[in-house]
């Protein structure tokens, strides 16, 4: 780079010392055509563009060459230095300020243009920066983008620490180690002032305020002593005072989710599970009573009533627990080689008191698929319950399976009373119910279908069948293992 600037000097030097020679061969040969002040204003001209073209003290010493051989040359008193008379000292006293005035009023010009132009990168490069900052909102991204455009932009090799909860960095140069300035930050965090014993030169520290105060430090170090901006602190403070703004704002509304979930479940808990406990309690003590004679079948009746309420009480705990856990982000699936036959059938165990009043029709070619089989099971589960609810008694509830397009796909179908179309997407939300039907529940079964095959990356949703009723299809990639071996 520096060789480079140096060479075009040397070219417009070389140009320039050309058109001085040229200008001044003109005034010398055609002197009896051309007047002195003609040639001194040609002189002028050149001496206008090197201030323009060159720096400033080879500005200088060219125009002062220029005027020197102005007067050698040009002036009637030819080949010498001395004046014929006042009027010659006049024009090379004109010629000589005014080509030093025109030097310094020209290269002041340029100054200001220099000075512009870094004005309006220095304006661009904090525009990408308030851009870049204004599109991220996480405080760790923010601070590494940061950083990023320090050393990009200006060559500054730059730390974030942060005050809270406790001093920590969090974002550093990977040429910098946050262990060296913990002490100074720390010192700085205390007192609001810079230890000169702890810092090098190159090394200064600036503070990142909020509406609260000093929350945060920006270390920067710079090799060659470049000038800081203090304007790009002000942007990151903003930006990393959004993101905690942010941060707080979406733990509060977490906060409000999880309150309002909670009175959901205690309303849910209330209606739906106090009803089989007061059943189960009001049976218990008729069949305790000892003045109370009952007959042998209503006795049975009645055990089976404690039994069924006590099977229905344990499927709504069981999904409030079920919710609970499945709410958590980290639901992962382990999957292995498992046959969907063997699924079914274990999910129509988990159910059997529901479905003993419906047949089960299933159809489907024999194979094994990589999936979850607890978390598979219990999707099957829910939905032939959901099938056997809402259905009259003696319906079949038909369950298909296939694989397609690289996806385990499997359908369970009721001859039930179907699902509104307004309610196709709203009943896979938590403890929602639908208007149209007064069949007991908790309103969590679908939701927790919805949430495990959400975590299997696949697909669940409701169609009307014809004839009456409802499909429920899902569909989970996974892979298949060719049995085609294994037949042969």
């Amino acid at each position: 780079m520096f060789s480079r600037i140096n060479w075009n000097d040397l070219n417009k030097t070389a140009v320039l010392l050309v058109l001085y020679i040229f200008v001044t061969y003109l005034g010398v040969t055609f002197r009896d055509v051309i007047i002195e002040t003609d040639t001194a204003m040609l002189l002028l001209l050149l001496n206008i563009v090197s201030g323009f073209w060159l720096r400033q003290k080879l500005a200088y010493v060219i125009t002062a060459i220029s005027i020197v051989a102005f007067h050698f040359f040009v002036l009637p008193e030819h080949n010498s230095f001395k004046f014929q008379n006042y009027q010659h000292i006049i024009t090379f006293t004109v010629m000589a300020f005014s080509g030093v005035f025109a030097v310094k009023i020209t290269q002041s010009q340029q100054r200001e243009i220099n000075k512009n132009k870094q004005l309006k990168s220095e304006l661009k490069s904090n525009y990408e920066l308030a851009s870049e900052l204004a599109s991220l909102n996480e405080s760790q991204a923010i601070a590494q983008s940061a950083i990023a455009h320090l050393e990009r932009h200006g060559q500054f090799k730059a730390q974030i620490w942060l005050f809270s909860p406790q001093l920590f960095c969090l974002a550093s140069h990977h040429g910098l180690q946050a262990d060296d300035f913990y002490s100074a930050v720390d010192h700085f965090k205390q007192t609001g002032q810079s230890l000169s014993q702890m810092l090098s030169n190159k090394v200064t520290l600036h503070s990142l305020n909020g509406e609260s105060g000093l929350f945060g430090v920006l270390v920067i170090e710079t090799e060659q002593g470049q000038l800081f901006n203090p304007i790009l602190t002000t942007l990151l403070s903003l930006s990393l005072a959004r993101s905690e703004a942010n941060n707080a704002l979406t733990q509060v509304k977490e906060a409000n989710q999880l309150e309002q979930m909670r009175n959901t479940l205690l309303a849910a808990v209330s209606h739906d599970l106090k009803t089989p406990l007061g059943s189960i309690i009001g049976t218990a003590t008729t069949l305790s009573d000892p003045n109370i004679c009952l007959p042998a079948d209503t006795q049975k009746e009645l055990l089976q009533s404690i039994a069924e309420e006590g099977y229905s009480l344990n499927r709504s705990l069981t999904k409030l627990l079920d919710i609970s856990r499945y709410s958590i982000k980290t639901l992962v699936p382990k999957r292995d080689w498992v046959e969907p036959e063997e699924i079914i059938g274990s999910a129509t165990k988990r159910v059997e008191q529901l479905v003993k009043f419906h047949p089960i029709k299933l159809t489907g070619e024999t194979m094994l698929v990589s999936l979850d089989y607890a978390l598979i099971e219990q999707i099957m589960a829910n939905l032939i319950e959901n099938a056997a609810k809402y259905s009259p008694i003696g319906a079949a509830i038909d369950i298909s399976t296939g694989y397609h397009d690289g996806c385990f796909l499997f359908d369970i179908a009721d001859r039930g009373c179907g699902v509104a179309p307004e309610d196709t997407q709203r009943i896979f939300e938590r403890f929602y119910r639908s208007e149209h039907t007064k069949v007991k529940g908790t309103g969590l079964g679908l939701a927790i279908c919805k949430l495990i095959v959400s975590a299997h990356n696949g697909t669940i949703n409701v169609t009307s069948r014809a004839g009456g009723g409802s499909i429920f299809s899902v569909a989970i990639p996974c892979d298949k293992y060719d049995l085609a071996d294994i037949y042969e």
